[in-house]
Order: C-alpha cells, then sequence, then structure tokens
C-alpha cells in the first residue's frame, strides 16, 4: 500500500488530468455565456415591451386629447346656437376657435399644436345648415359650404369640429337641435287694457301687416279714447281677463328667457339700466323684463327691434303703478308691450306689433304712424324665437380619425 502511495505520477496522467480541469472550465464558460444571452435577449424583449407600452400609452394620451379638443369644439358650437340661434343671413353662427384655443390651452398646458401642421389646425369649428348648397334642399348629408344660419327654419344645425392635437386629428360630426318656449300670444289681438284715458285725437289703432279683422280688448264700458282705423276692421273684442291674454305661467317664462339671457332688470337701477339696453340697440330678438315694486319710467329715442326681431319688453309692477314710456322721434318699438300695473305713453313713438296692459293705459303722445299698429309678423316671430336649449339629435354624432 505504502509503495503505490508512493509511487511517482507519471507526466502523461498529470497531462491529462489538467485537461479535464480546462474542459471542465470551458463548459462553464459556455454555459455562463448561454445564460448571459438568455439575460440579453429578456432584458432587450422587456426594454422593447416597456418601450412599445409607453409609445403605445402616449399615442392614446394625444388621441384621447385631440378627440377631447374636438369635443371641446362641439359643446362651443352648441352654447354659440344657444346663445343666439341664426334665424336670418345677416345673423351668421360662428365660433372664435382662436380664443376657445387660448381658453383650452391655459386650461391644459399638455394640448400642444400639431408639429406639423400649422398652428390654426389645433382648432376648427364650423356651423352651417343641413341643407345642400347647390340645391337647398334639406338633407342628412352634411355640407360644409351650407349657409351657416337656419336657411331652411327647420331648427336643425351641423356642428363640425376638428381637433388637432401633436398631429393626431380627430373630427366630431353632430346635428344640433333647438328647443323653443311654447309663447303664445294672441295672433289677432292688437290691444289689451283695463281702462283707456287718452288725449284729443285718441289712442289710435291700425293694421301695419295682418288679415283683418283685428280685435282691441278695452274694459270701460264705452271704450273711450280708442281710434280704430278703419272701424270696419279694427273691432271690439268680447272681453275677457288679462290672465288669459298674458297668464302668469307666461310671464313666469318671460322672466326666465331674460334671466336666461341677463336682460332682467330689478332693484333700484331696474329703470335707469332697461332704458340703456333698450336703447343700446342690442335688444333686437329678446326679452327684456323689468321687475319693480315701484312705477318706473322707460325712456330713449332710438328705434327698439326690427319686424325679424321684434322685442318682448314686461313692465312688472305693482296694480295701480303707474309706469311711463317715454320715447321720442324716431324711437319706435317693435314687438310686444306687457304692462302689469298702469301705463303711460308718451313722446311721438309707434308701437308696432301689440300692447297688453292690466291697468289703465293712458295715451299723452301722438305717434306718426298712430300708436298701435298692429303688425302679425312680429307676433309671429316672439311666438316662435326663443329657444330653451340646443340638444344632439338622437343618432347624428360621428367621430372621425383623420391622417395627420
Amino acid at each position: 500500500m505504502m509503495e503505490e502511495l508512493s509511487r511517482p505520477i507519471s507526466p502523461g496522467g498529470t497531462a491529462r488530468r489538467y485537461a479535464g480541469i480546462r474542459g471542465q472550465q470551458g463548459i462553464v464558460i459556455i454555459a455562463a455565456m448561454v445564460f448571459i444571452m438568455i439575460f440579453a435577449i429578456l432584458g432587450g424583449a422587456l426594454y422593447w415591451l416597456v418601450y412599445s407600452q409607453t409609445r403605445a400609452t402616449d399615442t392614446e394620451r394625444v388621441d384621447v386629447k385631440a378627440f377631447n379638443v374636438a369635443e371641446a369644439g362641439v359643446d362651443a358650437g352648441m352654447l354659440d346656437l344657444r346663445l343666439d340661434w341664426p334665424r336670418h343671413s345677416t345673423d351668421v353662427a360662428t365660433v372664435d376657435d382662436a380664443l376657445l384655443k387660448t381658453t383650452l390651452q391655459d386650461t391644459a398646458s399638455g394640448l400642444w399644436d400639431p408639429k406639423r401642421s400649422p398652428v390654426a389646425e389645433f382648432l376648427q369649428v364650423t356651423i352651417y345648415d343641413n341643407v345642400d348648397h347647390l340645391t337647398g334642399d334639406t338633407t342628412t348629408v352634411a355640407d360644409s359650404l351650407a349657409p351657416k344660419w337656419d336657411s331652411n327654419n327647420d331648427g336643425q344645425m351641423f356642428v363640425d369640429s376638428t381637433g388637432n392635437v401633436g398631429d393626431d386629428r380627430h373630427r366630431i360630426l353632430i346635428l344640433a337641435e333647438r328647443q323653443k318656449w311654447q309663447l303664445a300670444f294672441p295672433a289677432n289681438l292688437a290691444l289689451w287694457a283695463g281702462v283707456v284715458d287718452s288725449n284729443g285725437q285718441g289712442l289710435e289703432i291700425k293694421i301695419e301687416d295682418g288679415t283683418p279683422p283685428i280685435y282691441y280688448d278695452v274694459h270701460d264700458a264705452q271704450h273711450k279714447g280708442v281710434d280704430p282705423q278703419p272701424p270696419s276692421d279694427v273691432l271690439a273684442a268680447t272681453p275677457t281677463n288679462f290672465e288669459n291674454v298674458v297668464s302668469t305661467q307666461t310671464r313666469k317664462a318671460l322672466m326666465k328667457i331674460a334671466q336666461d339671457e341677463h336682460t332682467y332688470f330689478s332693484g333700484a337701477t331696474a329703470a335707469d339700466d332697461a332704458s340703456a339696453f333698450l336703447a343700446s340697440g342690442d335688444a333686437g330678438g329678446k326679452v327684456v323684463y323689468i321687475k319693480s315694486t315701484t312705477a318706473v319710467t322707460i325712456s330713449g329715442n332710438t328705434q327698439i327691434g326690427s319686424v325679424d326681431e321684434p322685442v318682448v319688453c314686461v313692465i312688472d309692477t305693482p296694480d295701480g303703478s303707474d309706469n311711463t314710456w317715454d320715447f321720442k322721434g324716431t324711437a319706435d318699438f317693435y314687438g310686444i308691450m306687457v304692462t302689469v300695473g298702469n301705463s303711460t305713453l308718451r313722446g311721438t313713438t309707434g308701437m308696432h306689433g301689440a300692447m297688453y296692459c292690466s291697468g289703465t293705459l293712458a295715451n299723452k303722445g301722438n305717434g306718426q304712424c298712430g300708436e298701435i299698429n298692429y303688425n302679425a309678423k312680429c307676433i309671429n316671430n316672439i311666438n316662435g324665437q326663443y329657444v330653451i336649449d340646443v340638444n344632439i339629435v338622437p343618432n347624428t354624432w360621428e367621430e372621425y380619425t383623420l391622417p395627420g
């Protein structure tokens, strides 16, 4: 046994042993390299997965932002229609794209301009009628060249909005429809008054527009002070009451319209504020409601309203209040004048439309065309012109993703 242990190792055996160790080391290196390659591949794949997911998230975020900008344009268009429905060619519906863009970007700084497109393409909103611009026929197909007002008078218009954020474009197209207050002023009643107290020439009632007979309803027994012209066409009505002509519900509706349009005046300065607004030239097509606990005097010297854009002016004061309408020169009034209380007409103004006074109506002026000139067009326009709200017509929402 000792001899075997002490026997010297041959050179060939040592070499074989070292070769075995080197072989094992080579296998370890190869295995390590394989693992390194596997981890590198996995790391690269994970990197690209995270990178792709980040890019997809960024793309989705930009896409959502472009959609939100386009949707904001639709809301702005509907608000524009709500505030002033375009009933005439001179009353075009427009949205200020630049102002809306500034407002949106001030609110959300992440809404940046397009990268490869003009900055003006950030938001573009157009409003046009639901007609074919060549034939004028009503259509369900949007035609951006159609008139920018309700030319077919059907209470529907397209709102077309395109948002472009970082060259991600979204377009939303909807058909908007107005809801109107169902006002129903009497179609052929020129005047209602408890009593008419007129000066020498009488309160003259003429037919400016309308089919005879036209009526007036005055509740003093002799109908004194009324001068119908001609008497064969302007006739006394069967007596009724003020509530049947301008009901409490109608007055509440008129008050709500005025409040929504910021044309409701009350308090100590109600008369002065209302007079200034009526004389400003901005009253056409509006309801002006003056609420006061005392008598008021409304004065001016400029025309108020027109046949196409008549005014409803309501003076709402306690019974017995002696209110005064004092307009001079060419300050004719187009629309319907409603007074809860007494009312005195002064100056040289002419009333074109109709007048309803719950108390005594005194006439101290002499209009160039008669004090009350019945105008059916004014009344018809009033009965249909006030918008409650603007809604999207069901099933008309269309959304498009456009190339950048």
